[in-house]
């Protein structure tokens, strides 16, 4: 009996210090884990949402049109026509150089074809009938020249062939004085004291009146120039030269010397002759042609020179920046103009070459500008490189964005941040990326989950889309389930 009782008091003992040790443990546990609960750093709901994928890339904002304005020419600036942030058409002068230089040169280059011109024109223009009858005259003077070589002496011939060489001496004169009353120049005054023989004295005076009765009567004609009268002068010289010619053959015999230099002479009057009945040689009136597109290519390239003095607008635009002076010379090495046509602007981007395989040209770009943190600027994609750019072991790829909209307060070279949108979820199990552990090993992503109080629990999920913030979870946990981050080293799965 003793030994029962004795049995029962150790076992009541017993499950008291058992009873007792286990409420401490529970005790402790609870505490621990109320104590690891406090140790929570950041904590994140799995939500369903949407999920958009983007690309992020900066650049600077740049215009398809633009370029830097140089003379061709040299010289000091002579005319500015436009000031900077002026708009200007294509076409329009911008600023000119110093030509006077150039413009003696185009004078002189005129001049030059013209004269060309007409000596070309005298070649191919039919002849006129006072030049015909002056080289007719010149062929019958130089075959009386000819005959008259030929001819013997004879008293009777020699006299006649004086008083023949007197009348033509007298038709000439009658042709200057026909000619000299006709025009009746400022000063001019018949003189008719040659008129009377050497062995008649006859005063000064009345000399004189009749000079000036002369000149009284016979008004000048209108208009009348002294070419006018120039055929009808040579053929009276001509005729003076055949009557010279005939009187010298009369008093004297044939002269072999005579005779070869006036056949000579008759073959070049002849030849005269057929070239204005038969017109220019070939080879003249090629050589006429050569040296008037010579001449006509002399002023035009002396034109072209002077037009590299002017600076004239290639496109529509603005005048970006201005570096010209009157007076001075254009900047040896910077741009003289720069004009940009601000209707066309676009932001050059670098994109990785993980990333560039989402972009497709057409894609909508989003701009934010750090200069205009308000403005709302879209764009899209125009140009993706083929060929990559290699830096530091970098491979990216140059991507253009073209601007839609214009802002005006958008200045060339303003930094902006494009976001291209590549993939776009709706309803999706959505968490942050930073509740996410990848195992470098495996590869395989874990998250913790609260499972309660101060119990977590490491779980393996299946990701989708990821973008910079979020990521789509396909499985492992569910909407609604508390993932935590905590302190490393203070999470035991087996606790």
């Amino acid at each position: 009996m003793r030994r029962v009782l004795r049995l029962t008091i150790f076992g009541l003992i017993a499950f008291v210090v058992i009873f007792a040790g286990a409420l401490v443990f529970q005790s402790q546990r609870q505490a621990r884990l109320e104590a690891r609960a406090l140790t929570v750093t950041d904590s994140a709901m799995v939500r369903r949402g949407d999920l958009q994928v983007a690309i992020n890339a900066t650049g600077a904002v740049s215009a398809e049109q633009q370029m830097s304005l140089f003379f061709e020419g040299s010289g000091m600036v002579a005319v500015i026509a436009v000031t900077e942030g002026e708009a200007v058409a294509a076409g329009q002068e911008i600023a000119r150089l110093d030509s006077s230089d150039m413009d003696s040169t185009i004078a002189e280059a005129e001049i030059a074809l013209e004269l060309q011109r007409i000596a070309y024109d005298a070649l191919t223009v039919p002849p006129r009938e006072a030049d015909r009858a002056v080289a007719q005259a010149a062929v019958d003077a130089a075959r009386a020249a000819l005959n008259a070589a030929y001819t013997p002496t004879n008293p009777n011939a020699e006299a006649i062939a004086d008083l023949q060489s007197e009348l033509a001496r007298n038709r000439l004169w009658q042709a200057q004085l026909q000619r000299d009353i006709s025009i009746n120049t400022p000063g001019f005054s018949p003189d008719i004291s040659g008129l009377f023989p050497d062995d008649i004295d006859v005063p000064q005076e009345i000399i004189d009146q009749i000079n000036q009765g002369i000149a009284g009567l016979i008004p000048s004609i209108p208009g009348a120039d002294a070419a006018d009268f120039q055929a009808g002068l040579t053929q009276a010289e001509y005729a003076v030269q055949i009557a010279d010619a005939s009187a010298a053959a009369a008093s004297g015999g044939p002269d072999q010397g005579g005779v070869a230099q006036a056949n000579a002479a008759l073959v070049a009057a002849q030849t005269a002759l057929d070239r204005l009945d038969n017109g220019a040689e070939d080879a003249d009136l090629r050589a006429a042609e050569i040296a008037l597109l010579q001449a006509q290519n002399a002023l035009d390239q002396t034109r072209a020179a002077r037009d590299r003095l002017t600076l004239i607008a290639p496109f529509d635009g603005i005048v970006a920046q201005n570096n010209l002076r009157v007076g001075e010379l254009p900047p040896a090495q910077d741009a003289a103009v720069v004009l940009v046509n601000l209707d066309a602007l676009f932001i050059d981007l670098s994109v990785d070459e993980t990333d560039v395989v989402e972009l497709a040209v057409g894609q909508p770009v989003a701009l934010s500008f750090d200069a205009l943190p308000d403005a709302e600027i879209g764009g899209e994609v125009s140009e993706i490189a083929v060929a990559p750019l290699r830096a530091a072991g970098l491979v990216t790829y140059p991507v253009r964005v073209r601007l839609n909209r214009l802002d005006d307060a958008v200045r060339i070279g303003m930094s902006a941040t494009a976001t291209i949108t590549v993939r776009a979820l709706t309803d999706v199990l959505v968490v942050p990326n930073r509740f996410i552990r990848i195992d470098r090993t495996t590869g395989d992503a874990f998250v913790t989950v609260e499972r309660g109080v101060g119990r977590y629990e490491e779980v393996r999920v299946s990701l989708g889309v990821r973008n910079e913030i979020e990521s789509e979870v396909i499985s492992g946990v569910g909407e609604g389930d508390r993932l935590v981050l905590l302190p490393r080293g203070t999470f035991d799965p087996f606790s």
